[in-house]
């Protein structure tokens, strides 16, 4: 092999090492999210506004027609 193939292979091996440290480190590209701000809430409703969606005493979300 030429000197830029071994270049090349070598950028990608390392690359590729370094992305599982990472990963074994907890990080990653995929984070955990974070709520910054309490008392927020969101409503799932129709288009009108009139029926939304209700979280039952199981945390089961409660859709009704």
């Amino acid at each position: 092999m030429d000197k830029f193939t071994k270049g090349i292979l070598t950028v990608i091996a390392v690359g590729i090492i370094g992305l599982n440290v990472q990963m074994m480190n907890g990080g990653g590209f995929i984070t955990k999210a974070q709520a910054f701000e309490q008392g927020i809430k969101v409503s799932i409703c129709d288009s009108a506004g009139m029926n939304c969606a209700d979280v039952t005493r199981t945390n089961r979300l409660k859709v009704e027609n």
